[in-house]
């Protein structure tokens, strides 16, 4: 009894425990964060993937600008959300689908630009003049069967 406070007892981990519980608990870190459910969002992206893959095709024979932009749009969105999975918000099979799309995003814009390069060579040739005077011929020869 020398005038010290009293010895308090060490706490489960060995240390002494803090005058100021409630303190320690406000400051002691950010609690996790809660799950995402990323199935909406995988969900979206597929879908745009998969309207970006026919615009492109059937827009050979009009125009690859409307894939061209639901393609970049695709792969956009499947980058910020590999940026989400790098950050560990995303589950592995989440993560994994993410990326498959975001793989699949990427080949179809080298398609596009190859689409691009072909469109613009079939219009410089006159392909396209060919190719829709022969549909519109044809279209007007079933139509003129249909009517009469």
């Amino acid at each position: 009894m020398n005038g010290d406070p009293p010895a308090r007892p060490a706490g489960p981990d060995g240390k002494e425990p803090s005058p100021w519980p409630r303190v320690d608990a406000l400051f002691a870190g950010e609690p996790p964060p809660p799950p995402v459910d990323v199935r909406p969002r995988v969900r979206r992206l597929r879908l745009l993937i998969t309207v970006a893959l026919a615009l492109d095709l059937v827009g050979l024979l009009f125009t690859v600008i409307p894939g061209a932009i639901v393609t970049l749009w695709t792969w956009l969105s499947a980058d910020a959300e590999a940026e989400r999975i790098e950050a560990g918000t995303y589950d592995e099979a989440a993560a994994a689908a993410v990326i498959g799309v975001r793989s699949v995003a990427r080949w179809a814009m080298v398609f596009v630009v190859v689409c691009l390069v072909v469109q613009a060579t079939m219009l410089h040739r006159g392909y396209y003049d060919l190719l829709w005077a022969t549909f519109i011929d044809l279209a007007s020869r079933v139509w003129d069967r249909l009517a009469g």
